[in-house]
């Protein structure tokens, strides 16, 4: 017989348990409200000397416009090739606020120190930038202000403008690009402007002077633009009187001038050539800087016309102290060795010239140098391996998402009708058909994680890429489902896709303690050239790890409530659900701000669910709570951290003390937005549901109706009682997911494709080894997962996919209906029945 329930908690518990909940949270306000910088008026800053007490040197920011590693070489750009042998080198992931940049959208990002971008234009070209006129006001700043009052970065125009100002630190631009980097928040830009010479020698006597009497100088040493992308002169804005063509593409006749007699007469020049005119300016600024010993930061801010990551160089002290010299480059922005966003620039301007910490919300990190490789050419190589990565990526990505949708898909609708087909399933056509339909289930739920491990394999430098990442995963996907099939697992009904839950969570584990290599540029992770996430989960990686590790659970905890062992169960499930969260949200690992809440509340239910006790909303509402807290320590443990040296959470909760709060939230609303109707996610998700509806439903008579007690997979709920309860974690994490996070249906939609297909071929397994349906007879040792309503057991031992194990039906005491679809259970003893 059924042991009763335990009873409940009383009053005088939960009572503690709330004031301690409470006291917790006021603990947490009090906290914030005294050390965030918010609750008092910040000081003015003032330039400080560097951690030892010397006078810190200049720095000179060198700010181009589509220049690559593969436009440098020996001979034609001799500046550029020195700066790689004796300097810091890196990638840039130039992204603005559109997929493509323009000149100005880089310098905007300097004076910002965010993204924020020039409003698009009508035929979608990008405008040429010219010095300040007369009245001293950057041309086109009242739409700059336009295009970012438009947008949700929060993007405050003239921000470093403004802290230079404040802070006394004489300043000189030279340039159309450096007046808008300098340009104060009314758009007049601070310090001395100065047009750009046209010699190189006029150039060179320009940065000499200008770093007698200015601690940073900002130049423009011009553009690259492809063939097909000149700029364009700006309509709606201010011009000064006389037009110089400081911005237009080295060697590119202006195409509104009377005396060209067509379009036809227009010859653009070559990438190579427009590269060494700018690497004439580099070497003259480098040649200019050269006596003063400045630090001297080469940056390309925007791509030339489709998204490639850019080129960055540094020679001089960096801001932390050490010397960029013969290394890599690095920020804490990506944590990535050779990589570094656009509004990196501004902080590490900020800290080079004394003002370390004006700016505490800004989304960017110092550029600091990092080891990498002895020699130049291997630093070079390397740098141009991971730009061909980040190019071919984004080719293969999308149609890899599409074609492993429409297949799940058609598995969803070819499950739906084999698994319902009535019939014994030790006999043709029943049963060659469900064992393919296994294996495909398995290959198919091992292909999300097969992507991400697709990193491990230079696919990319194959003489046909596209074909080769195919092979590549494939390969993967054959690997891991032969692994699941012929492992000792496979005798146990969810020991095979157990097996495949098990080295999706594992792979991402690892992954996230060894630095994210696997998550960025694969076709479910992050990809640079995105430049939204570049360590930690990414969101589809979350939803990976959500599914998986509740499925890896409901897999250890079955065998163990068979045996009778329901308290090792409990502690299992738990334990693997305080490891994900601590993985998925601690700063430097999972870096995960939506993650954890998720995980908690999904877990905390399958815990609860597993030790045999009731699920009320009063408990639902705790763990929700308990979520909120722990995703709020880990945003104020990072916090308390240096700028430099936060990750996601971090930053994001010094965005929502600086006021930045509505503009995150309303980012990730319009991206949830965004792509909710994406076809792909759609299908996927709606589909997904549907068969774990038909498939979990099974258990529940329904008179006259497809899955009725007759149904071939009415009793697949009494062989695992934990089905369900697993089905409704799997909803509610995938759920909260969604709401918090800004890839919205994104989420559900990439658990689903772990998920269900581990479920099919589960059933798949199920019916092989009951080739007569559930006779709803039960003569063994039974284990219950009920609720207020009735009870579910199963039997003590688990088919295999070749033997017929003994029925199973309810247990003793318990209703003929089956579980009630809740989480609602109640706590029992192994009884035979």
């Amino acid at each position: 017989m059924p042991t009763p329930a335990r009873p409940r908690a009383s009053r005088r518990t939960r009572t503690r348990v709330l004031r301690g909940l409470v006291a917790v949270a006021a603990g947490l306000l009090v906290a914030l409200t005294v050390g965030s910088p918010a609750s008092a008026a910040a000081p003015t800053p003032t330039p400080t000397p560097s951690d030892d007490g010397a006078a810190l040197p200049p720095i000179v920011l060198v700010g181009v416009t589509g220049l690559r590693w593969d436009d440098v070489a020996t001979l034609t750009t001799p500046a550029l090739w020195n700066m790689s042998r004796e300097g810091s080198v890196g990638d840039v992931a130039a992204r603005s606020v559109a997929s493509r940049a323009c000149p100005a959208d880089g310098w905007l990002a300097v004076s910002s120190g965010t993204r924020a971008a020039d409003l698009p234009a009508d035929d979608r070209t990008c405008r040429t930038l010219r010095d300040p006129g007369e009245s001293g006001l950057v041309p086109g700043w009242d739409d700059y202000l336009q295009a970012a009052d438009a947008e949700s970065y929060g993007a405050h125009l003239g921000l470093l403008g403004d802290l230079l100002a404040s802070g006394h630190v004489p300043a000189t631009g030279i340039g159309p690009g450096a007046a808008i980097a300098l340009a104060d928040s009314g758009g007049i830009p601070v310090g001395t402007h100065l047009s750009r010479p046209e010699s190189a020698s006029g150039l060179m006597r320009a940065v000499r002077t200008a770093l007698t009497e200015s601690q940073l100088v900002v130049v423009d040493a011009g553009v690259i633009r492809d063939p097909g992308y000149a700029t364009r002169p700006r309509t709606t804005s201010e011009q000064p009187p006389e037009e110089s063509d400081q911005d237009v593409v080295p060697g590119l006749s202006d195409p509104t001038a009377p005396d060209l007699p067509s379009p036809d007469a227009i010859v653009e020049p070559t990438r190579s050539s427009q590269a060494q005119t700018l690497d004439e300016r580099i070497g003259a600024v480098v040649d200019g800087a050269r006596a003063s010993g400045a630090t001297v930061l080469v940056v390309s801010l925007a791509d030339s016309s489709r998204p490639v990551l850019q080129l960055a160089a540094a020679t001089g002290v960096a801001p932390n102290g050490d010397t960029y010299s013969e290394s890599f480059l690095t920020s804490g922005s990506t944590r990535q060795k050779g990589l570094i966003v656009t509004p990196d620039v501004t902080p590490t301007l900020l800290d080079s010239v004394g003002l370390t910490g004006a700016a505490p919300s800004l989304t960017g990190s110092a550029i600091l140098p990092v080891a990498g490789p002895a020699t130049a050419s291997a630093r070079v190589s390397a740098l141009l391996d991971v730009q061909q990565h980040a190019s071919w990526i984004t080719r293969v990505s999308g149609g890899f998402s599409a074609r492993l949708v429409l297949i799940q898909a058609a598995l969803f609708v070819a499950a739906a009708i084999i698994l319902t087909r009535k019939g014994r399933s030790d006999r043709r056509p029943l049963r060659p058909t469900l064992r393919v339909l296994r294996v495909a289930s398995l290959a198919l739920a091992a292909a999300p994680i097969s992507a991400f491990l697709t990193a491990l394999v230079p696919w990319w430098r194959a003489s046909d890429p596209r074909q080769a990442f195919y092979a590549v995963v494939l390969g993967w996907v054959a690997l891991i489902t032969a692994l699941a099939l012929v492992g000792p697992w496979r005798r146990n009904l969810l020991g095979a896709a157990g097996f495949v839950a098990g080295v999706t969570v594992a792979v991402l584990v690892v992954d996230a303690c060894t630095g994210s290599n696997l998550v960025i540029d694969t076709p479910m992770g992050a990809h640079r050239l995105l430049a939204a996430r570049f360590y930690g989960m990414s969101n589809q990686a979350f939803a990976l790890l959500t599914a998986g590790g509740l499925l890896l659970a409901v897999a250890i905890a079955d065998p163990l409530l068979r045996r009778g062992r329901r308290g090792l169960a409990t502690a299992a499930v738990a334990a693997l659900g305080l490891l994900l969260v601590v993985v998925d949200g601690t700063p430097g690992l999972g870096s995960d701000f939506g993650g954890p809440p998720a995980l908690i509340v999904a877990f905390a239910l399958l815990t609860i669910v597993v030790s045999g006790r009731r699920v009320s909303w009063r408990t639902v509402a705790l763990v929700c709570g308990i979520g909120v807290l722990v995703v709020g320590g880990f945003a104020v443990l990072d916090w308390l951290r240096p700028p430099d040296d936060r990750t996601h959470l971090g930053r994001f909760f010094a965005t929502v003390l600086d006021g930045g709060l509505w503009d995150v939230l309303g980012r990730k609303l319009s991206a949830n937005l965004r792509v909710l109707t994406s076809w792909r996610y759609l299908v996927l998700a709606i589909a997904g549901v549907a068969l774990t509806w038909i498939v979990v439903a099974g258990a529940r008579p329904r008179r006259g109706g497809l899955m009725g007690g007759g149904s071939p997979l009415a009793g697949l709920g009494h062989a695992v009682p934990l089905l369900r309860p697993a089905v409704a974690a799997i909803g509610a994490g995938l759920t909260v997911g969604f709401l918090i996070n800004d890839s919205g249906i994104v989420v559900p939609a990439t658990g689903i494709a772990l998920a269900v297909p581990c479920l099919v071929a589960a059933a798949a397994q199920w019916r092989l080894g009951s080739p007569d349906g559930w006779t709803g007879e039960d003569d063994d040792v039974a284990y219950t997962i009920g609720g207020s309503s009735g009870g579910t057991a199963a039997t003590g031992a688990s088919p295999g996919p070749e033997t017929r194990p003994a029925a199973s039906g309810p247990a003793a005491g318990s209703s003929s209906d089956g579980p009630t679809g809740d989480l609602t259970s109640q706590e029992t003893t192994p009884t035979p029945t």
